[in-house]
């Protein structure tokens, strides 16, 4: 099984340096530096994972005309330009690791739906530099049907990951998982970036877990009106998917605050937002392909979504004046 990673950054890179590890056959599309790195001294993951390993890499994609299984983990606010460099390529399946939940639209346009599988990761890594990645989240990623049958690519793919180490799930309900992530990326993401601090100090304020309760019921709602209802896969680990919809508000709040304190304790303090993350590199950030979607979709079906246009208007004007600007870097403990 040939698979070619579109885009290996932090996400992409962790995929890709597991997968080469048991000698899958890994090709990864990304940067001239990091491709240089990655091809010729190695590809050096640390943090869960410590190890280096060769992969073959390329800036140009015109050298390839095949994959078996294509998997996009280039930032969505990339997406269109991104998949203009592969649209030639002949692929078995193709999968976006994507934040947000427009990307299978966009990859049916380019290589029809019959190809695109649905797919979400909890994956955290950070490109620390060309040729090197931190992997900090060794969370779950799913791969499923859009009509939720069970198949032998999706069976496959799953497999392989497992088989690397890495935790992979195949789901009969993947639209559900990818509204889910949505639902809790839709706070954690813009009020890191706004905020500037990483996760655990975003969960653990009860003044912004109250913010992030109200925003996560936002999505369920818009979700809800579209027939999608999230799920309560135990891959949300701290996150009790019915108390953050469900419960009475203050449990709500006091379940996340207690889920912050519990990935400070665990050392777990590093883990900062790709939002957080171009926001202090002065970078764009996917804004308007996840948080702008949930604003829009909720005016769209007359669903009330105050805080999370608030959110959404805020990171924007983050982008807009202070891009390159400011630059403090990120809490930690």
């Amino acid at each position: 099984m040939k698979i070619v990673i579109l885009g290996a950054g932090g996400v992409g890179s962790v995929i890709a340096g597991h997968l080469a590890k048991i000698g899958m056959d890994v090709v990864i599309i990304a940067r001239a530096g990091h491709c240089q790195a990655s091809s010729e001294q190695g590809l050096q993951l640390t943090g869960l994972s410590d190890f280096r390993i060769k992969v073959p890499a390329y800036v140009d994609t015109s050298n390839l005309d095949y994959a078996d299984v294509l998997l996009v983990a280039v930032k969505t606010k990339d997406m269109e330009t991104a998949l203009e460099g592969v649209k030639h390529l002949a692929v078995g399946c193709v999968a976006s690791l994507q934040n947000g939940v427009v990307k299978n639209e966009q990859l049916a346009k380019v290589f029809g739906a019959d190809k695109v599988l649905g797919a979400t990761t909890m994956i955290g890594a950070t490109l620390v530099k060309a040729g090197e990645v931190n992997y900090s989240l060794d969370g779950i990623t799913f791969f499923g049907e859009q009509d939720g049958s069970r198949s032998g690519r999706v069976e496959a793919l799953v497999q392989a990951f497992l088989d690397s180490g890495l935790n992979a799930v195949a789901s009969e309900n993947i639209n559900s998982i990818e509204w889910t992530k949505q639902a809790i990326q839709n706070p954690f993401a813009p009020l890191a970036a706004i905020t500037r601090l990483p996760v655990h100090l975003v969960w653990s304020s009860p003044e912004l877990a109250t913010l992030a309760v109200h925003m996560y019921r936002e999505v369920a709602a818009v979700a809800e009106a579209l027939q999608i209802t999230l799920s309560d896969h135990d891959a949300w680990s701290v996150f009790n998917q019915k108390t953050l919809r469900d419960a009475p508000f203050d449990k709500a709040v006091q379940m996340l605050v207690n889920a912050g304190k519990q990935v400070a304790e665990s050392g777990r303090t590093r883990i900062v937002p790709s939002m957080l993350q171009d926001v202090l590199a002065g970078k764009k950030t996917e804004i308007e392909e996840t948080v702008g979607h949930v604003f829009r979709e909720g005016i769209r079906l007359g669903i009330p979504v105050p805080y999370t246009e608030f959110a959404y208007r805020t990171v924007r004007a983050i982008e807009d004046n202070f891009s390159g600007r400011l630059n403090p870097q990120p809490s930690q403990t």
